[in-house]
């Protein structure tokens, strides 16, 4: 009957039409096997994380006063050791704060706000499911406990790919909320030679440097390099880099 019931609540989290449709659904998942509370990060990757407990999310799951950031840094899971997890691995994973902190180096003081964080919201522990989206982002959706009693590694164990599938279909509405998120759906085809000084600007070359390599003047070399930029929809050279990096067009240089 369980497996009836996520079954029904996964569904409803693909069939919803609004993130706020989706994360009843999602709570309802965690609930049903004994994790409290949702943990979303939208961006791993990103400067600022729009997340469950400290940003956009925490209205959804009733997160209305979340900890605040550690003095200076941008964000209090900065340096969160389950985050770093998740940028090297595809599969879902159980922790406990216990153990991440028992393992992590006694001088290591960037723990202090997964400490703080965990301690103030009651965690123990949880079950967390990496995310890897376009353009090299990298989010996660879990659920936390804040009972002591529960078996995370059991709860991994018996419903890993439950979890895994209502994590990618909720974190499909969450990229599709981003402002950005259309820049990938036009088909972007640079020229070979467009291509090559994007490479070249990629590793840190000039346009005069660019016009050497390729036996053309700078102002070619410049206007092969605006054109990526125009064609990519973003607004410097350094980012067209970044974007056709990320997009798999950019090759090594022999």
């Amino acid at each position: 009957m369980l497996r009836v019931s996520l079954t029904s609540h996964i569904n409803a989290v693909g069939d919803a039409t609004t993130l706020d449709d989706a994360a009843l659904p999602l709570m309802a998942i965690g609930a049903a096997i004994g994790l409290e509370l949702p943990g979303v990060v939208e961006d791993f990757t990103a400067k600022r994380w729009r997340t469950s407990v400290n940003g956009g999310f925490g209205e959804l799951f009733g997160l209305l006063s979340p900890p605040k950031p550690h003095a200076g840094t941008e964000s209090c899971q900065s340096h969160c050791p389950v985050g770093q997890a998740c940028r090297v691995s595809i599969d879902p994973f159980a922790w406990r704060v216990a153990s991440v902190l028992e393992s992590a180096f006694p001088w290591d003081n960037r723990l202090d706000a997964f400490r703080r964080r965990t301690c103030e919201l009651g965690i123990v522990g949880g079950v967390t499911v990496p995310v890897h989206m376009p353009m090299s982002r990298v989010g996660a959706v879990g659920w936390v406990a804040i009972d002591h009693e529960v078996d995370v590694d059991l709860i991994l164990a018996t419903y890993s790919n439950e979890l895994r599938l209502a994590a990618h279909l909720f974190m499909g509405h969450v990229y599709r909320e981003r402002p950005d998120a259309m820049v990938l759906l036009p088909h972007v085809a640079l020229s070979e030679r467009e291509l090559e000084c994007l490479t070249w600007v990629a590793m840190g070359k000039t346009d005069a440097d660019i016009a050497e390599l390729i036996g053309r003047s700078p102002s070619t070399a410049r206007f092969h390099v605006e054109s990526a930029v125009s064609k990519l929809g973003v607004n410097n050279r350094t980012r067209a880099a970044a974007v056709a990096s990320q997009m798999g067009m950019i090759r090594a240089v022999a």
